[in-house]
């Protein structure tokens, strides 16, 4: 299968998980990042908020309670001091700092500018009138500094950067079960859509081998009744056509033969011994003609079910008849070879292109392999072969090649016509070319589904009924 042919089921799976995922994630990080604005807000407030606290308190103290204040006040994430210098130089503040330093004043004094802050970077130093916007993805502390009463600063320090809080592992989790409801509704639904698509797909693949497929029943979306209705439709009118050409090709072939055996009749009372002779040849010819049309007509009007069979004991056994006639034929082939399909009709695609070989290349070496990708089949004859630019017209029907293949050779130019639908009925190919030096060579491929279906069936079928012997 190459990249990009999976299942439908996969597919819409992968786009819905996909969409899942990806609307999630546009989703978490707009709420992580309008969370961590408001959480760096909220931190400020409650920093502010405590200096206030904090300065009003050493109001209300002796001077000498002072340092045990600054101390019991402090945490591991707030540190103050009080020092003759301001943490916060002159004119850093940009807007927003001073906007925040002015609500500090009016809490702490009405309204007097004596606090500065300042947002910086944790490690790195922060240029005076940088934007806070620009560092509001970093981790940052705020710098207060407050002008106290006698002329001394309170300077204090905090980190702004809070810890994970619990709704980011929510939100991870929100995801996780998002893509399996996902993937449990998708396989609910597909059940309804690629059940009947996959029976389309395996009556399709029947009907093209030229086996008969029952009407499919219609379930599903609409639109996949609709497309199996079609199926059915066309399905029912193309056995129907099939039929009523089938048995006029058999009717037609069955009348010729009282005007064919009258012919032959009159043609024996000429008195002429060479007329009466091409008379004969042409005669018979029609006749030839005739009973391999009929015969051709009833095996497809008959058909046959699939069965397992050993293909390797058929052809076995096609070699043995070859051979008792006297005919130079061998084969190379596994003991046994199992495969599922009509051996009827593959038995008379192989005996056509064997008999072929042997009488217009005086032998037929067939070699039989099983592949990974299916069976592949080679018969090689001595002959002359075929030019190039007619092999494919070579598979019409009645077709002949006048300077080799010639009536008196015999033969009605239905073999290789025959031996081709039967091997396309069972989703193989047959290819013909021309071998270095002289020779034709005949290479007939069949499916590997074929043969696998029952590979590991102990109990196979003798296609031909004469036994497994191996020619070489």
């Amino acid at each position: 299968m190459r990249p990009g042919q999976g299942s439908l089921a996969g597919r819409l799976a992968l786009l819905l998980v996909l969409a899942v995922v990806g609307a999630q994630a546009a989703a978490f990080v707009m709420f992580t990042r309008e969370s961590s604005l408001v959480g760096r807000a909220a931190a400020r407030t409650q920093v502010v908020d405590r200096v206030a606290i904090l300065v009003r308190l050493l109001e209300t103290v002796p001077p000498d309670a002072v340092p045990g204040v600054i101390e019991a006040y402090g945490s591991p994430r707030h540190r103050f001091t009080i020092d003759t210098a301001s943490l916060v130089p002159d004119n850093a503040m940009d807007a927003d700092e001073a906007r925040l330093a002015r609500r500090l004043d009016r809490r702490m004094r009405d309204g007097a500018s004596q606090a500065r802050l300042l947002l910086v970077e944790r490690d790195p130093d922060r240029q005076p009138g940088a934007s806070s916007d620009r560092l509001a993805a970093r981790p940052q502390v705020l710098r207060v500094s407050v002008r106290l009463d006698d002329g001394r600063w309170l300077n204090g320090e905090a980190p702004l950067a809070l810890s994970t809080p619990p709704w980011i592992r929510i939100g991870l989790i929100q995801v996780a079960a998002s893509v399996v409801a996902v993937l449990v509704v998708t396989g609910i639904a597909m059940r309804g859509i690629v059940g009947p698509v996959q029976a389309l797909a395996r009556a399709a693949e029947s009907a093209g081998r030229g086996v008969a497929v029952e009407p499919l029943p219609e379930r599903g979306p609409r639109e996949l009744r609709t497309m199996t209705a079609a199926f059915n439709l066309m399905q029912a009118r193309s056995r129907a056509f099939v039929s009523d050409r089938t048995r006029m090709l058999a009717a037609i072939s069955h009348d010729l033969r009282t005007p064919i055996a009258s012919l032959w009749l009159r043609a024996e009372m000429v008195e002429d011994a060479d007329l009466r002779g091409a008379m004969v040849r042409t005669i018979a010819d029609m006749r030839d003609m005739v009973e391999a049309t009929l015969a051709f007509a009833r095996d497809d009007a008959l058909g046959q079910d699939d069965a397992p069979f050993d293909l390797a004991g058929l052809l076995a056994a096609i070699v043995d008849e070859h051979r008792l006639l006297g005919h130079d034929v061998t084969l190379s082939a596994p003991d046994v070879l199992p495969f599922h399909g009509r051996a009827t009709a593959l038995r008379r695609a192989f005996d056509n292109l064997v008999a072929n070989a042997v009488r217009y290349g005086g032998c037929a070496r067939i070699v039989l392999e099983h592949r990974d990708d299916g069976v592949v089949g080679t018969i090689d004859d001595e002959g002359p072969g075929i030019p190039s630019e007619r092999i494919e017209e070579m598979f019409a029907p009645f077709t002949r090649l006048d300077d080799s293949r010639s009536v008196e050779t015999g033969g009605v130019g239905l073999g290789l016509a025959i031996a081709r639908s039967g091997i396309r009925a069972h989703g193989g190919e047959i290819a013909l070319r021309n071998r270095e030096g002289r020779g034709l060579r005949v290479e007939v491929t069949l499916p590997a589904s074929a043969a696998r279906r029952r590979a590991g069936d102990s109990t196979v079928a003798d296609g031909s009924g004469l036994g497994t012997s191996r020619g070489s």
